[in-house]
């Protein structure tokens, strides 16, 4: 019976194990993905910032 439980406990703990690397593959998922929006979102603002001073030198001249 001792053994059955200590079966019992070395398989929750080998799955709770599993489930925290999943988490934390997830986690790092998400946080690439926000870390690339976020890349994109700062390129977007500059890429919006040198064309409105494109249009700007454009209409000077």
């Amino acid at each position: 019976m001792q053994a059955n439980t200590v079966e019992q406990i070395a398989e929750v703990q080998r799955k709770y194990e599993e489930l925290q690397q999943q988490f934390r593959a997830e986690a790092a998922e998400r946080e690439a993905a926000a870390a690339a929006a976020t890349r994109e979102v700062e390129q977007r603002k500059k890429y919006d910032e040198l064309q409105l001073q494109l249009q700007q030198m454009i209409q000077m001249f």
